[in-house]
């Protein structure tokens, strides 16, 4: 049985000690992945923050990395809560006997009045009705201290070294995470395949920040 509150109070113990003496080595590891394959992704739409609807191949690419995840002891699933990255959470997740949170701060970038339209190159031209990538990145930055910092329960069984975490959303904003991530200009971030993983070591001695420098030359959602 998972107990959110051992984990609150091993984590904020662990943190105190990493402030004061670095005692504890305890990292997150945060595992993300961009959804299956969706019809909109074949038509080239635009979608972000639309449902999205996944395609058969989609459906296989979220079954296949449910067989090379299945064995990682993930301490809990946040996925976005648009529906191509929940459907396939839903199926990444079915070997894991774990929460699955639906959280907003993961959706992708909101293009205003370009969503639904073709892909479009991004520029500062866009409507102002689109979301800024300044705006993208503090969704990115909230998320990882929200992880980093446990500000929601995460359940971990007993005493540990670390936790597992996936993390199920969309091709710009985790390029955008990981730039926030590293430090780095979204540009030195290579594009994400649809199901495509990899993986971040989170400190929870760390509070993330970061500020973009320049916009993206495309989009993957």
């Amino acid at each position: 049985m998972f107990t959110m509150r051992r984990y609150e109070i091993n984590i904020k113990q662990k943190k105190e000690e990493c402030k004061n003496i670095r005692k504890f080595a305890f990292m997150i590891q945060l595992y993300i992945t961009r959804h299956g394959q969706t019809e909109e992704n074949l038509q080239r739409i635009l979608q972000g923050q639309m449902p999205g609807h996944l395609t058969q191949e989609g459906i296989h690419q979220a079954e296949e990395l449910r067989e090379r995840l299945k064995d990682i002891p993930f301490d809990c699933i946040f996925t976005s809560d648009l529906k191509r990255a929940k459907d396939s959470a839903l199926i990444i997740a079915q070997p894991h006997q774990c929460p699955i949170i639906e959280e907003p701060l993961l959706r992708e970038r909101d293009f205003g009045i370009h969503t639904g339209g073709p892909y479009i190159k991004i520029s500062h031209a866009l409507d102002p009705s689109a979301e800024t990538m300044e705006q993208v990145a503090q969704r990115a930055t909230d998320f990882l201290n929200k992880v980093s910092d446990n500000s929601t329960s995460l359940p971990l069984e007993g005493e540990s070294e670390g936790a597992s975490i996936l993390a199920v959303s969309h091709g710009l904003f985790l390029r955008v995470l990981q730039a926030v991530f590293w430090g780095v200009p979204v540009r030195s971030i290579e594009k994400m395949d649809n199901a495509e993983v990899r993986m971040l070591e989170l400190d929870p001695c760390k509070h993330y920040s970061g500020t973009l420098l320049e916009e993206v030359g495309g989009t993957a959602n």
